[in-house]
């Protein structure tokens, strides 16, 4: 029998939530949350509100999947709201997100003070608390990570807004603080590129260390809107600048990255890396080589039939061979270059002994030649 972690890691499909109370939506009812205790709040222009379907167009996920994790989130519609939710597993990441598409143009958020999200931490799966709630906050276009974060806690129980001052924010290096910088200030939003939400099991910390007493499983946070807030009227109106397509923001790539792409997508992508951390929990529970192949099998052939399953069964053998084949040039020169590195410190490594014996032999030899 098939369990909910198996369907997770070899299909398609999420296992989310399927039937979840909705807020009402009243004028005026939001409440105000404030981590720092910022709850006199006279102004706040609205970037996103999630109570419009074509908005969520301009969102996109950002799952451990890029660093071979198997967590899964999705942004969806739900009534006068959308649902951020999914399932956080621990296996090789564990961390969800749903981030802004990169946009054509900055947004200047330097009149602000700070951004704030109306939401609420649903209970489902683990308790809110046992993982750890972050915004993010991207000030540069290109493919160098200047990315700010806060972490924040979700109200539970019902609907409220949280504001978190732009000094609250942080510069990290994926899930670890940079010591020693200052936090973002408002000076540094005039070129803001991206807007991020994400649950982990990640502190925002010097060490990226997990949080304790973290649970992996499903999560699920209501959105109704995210913008920015500010004690003093914004001198001008904002407007959302254009969101790049993906076929834009694929060719922004570097020109390298843009050639190796399709060979990457064969060998790293999601479904690729998904099928390995399904091996290897396979394998973890004493499965055989055999056992998988017949269970990959009986799932294709209940889903489609016999004729389906070879028929994906020989395109799944054909990918995994072409993949070995176009990325063994790839470890060959990985491995060259690591070989390279070692014998350029092992002559280094002698160079230097060589030079400090004779400099420690030096003055006898010309006693002695004296």
């Amino acid at each position: 029998e098939k369990s909910s972690c198996d369907l997770m890691l070899f299909g398609p499909a999420i296992a989310l939530l399927h039937s979840v109370p909705r807020a009402p939506r009243t004028p005026g009812a939001a409440l105000t949350a404030s981590i720092l205790g910022l709850a006199d709040v006279s102004y706040r222009s609205v970037l996103y509100d999630f109570s419009q379907p074509d908005q969520l167009e301009e969102w996109e996920r950002i799952d451990d999947v890029i660093m071979g994790g198997v967590s899964s989130s999705r942004l969806v519609v739900d009534g006068s709201s959308a649902l951020f939710e999914g399932r956080l597993r621990s296996d090789g990441g564990g961390f969800c997100g749903q981030r802004m598409r990169l946009l054509a143009e900055p947004l200047d958020l330097s009149a602000a003070d700070g951004v704030f999200v109306d939401c609420e931490a649903l209970s489902v799966g683990a308790e809110p608390s046992k993982r750890v709630w972050k915004m993010a906050i991207r000030t540069k276009q290109d493919r160098g990570e200047v990315v700010y974060q806060a972490a924040f806690k979700p109200p539970t129980g019902g609907r409220a807004t949280v504001n978190l001052p732009f000094d609250a924010f942080r510069l990290v290096r994926g899930p670890r603080l940079v010591p020693g910088v200052p936090p973002l200030s408002a000076a540094q939003t005039n070129e803001t590129y991206q807007i991020s939400l994400v649950v982990s099991k990640f502190e925002v910390s010097e060490t990226g260390a997990a949080l304790p007493g973290f649970e992996e499983g499903l999560f699920a946070m209501r959105l109704h809107e995210l913008g920015t807030f500010s004690t003093r009227p914004p001198p001008f109106s904002r407007s959302m600048p254009r969101a790049l397509s993906e076929r834009e923001q694929a060719k922004a790539a570097p020109p390298l990255l843009r050639l190796l792409r399709p060979l990457l997508g064969l060998v790293f992508g999601e479904p690729t890396r998904r099928r390995r951390a399904a091996t290897r929990l396979l394998e973890a529970r004493g499965s055989s080589r055999l056992q998988r192949a017949r269970l990959g099998w009986a799932w294709r052939a209940a889903a489609g039939g016999p004729l389906v399953a070879a028929r994906k069964t020989a395109a799944l053998g054909l990918k995994d061979a072409g993949g070995f084949a176009l990325s063994l040039p790839v470890r060959l020169l990985f491995k060259l270059i690591v070989w390279s590195s070692k014998m350029v410190k092992t002559i280094i490594r002698a160079l230097t002994l060589l030079a400090e014996e004779r400099k420690e032999g030096g003055p006898a030899a010309n006693a002695a030649s004296a």
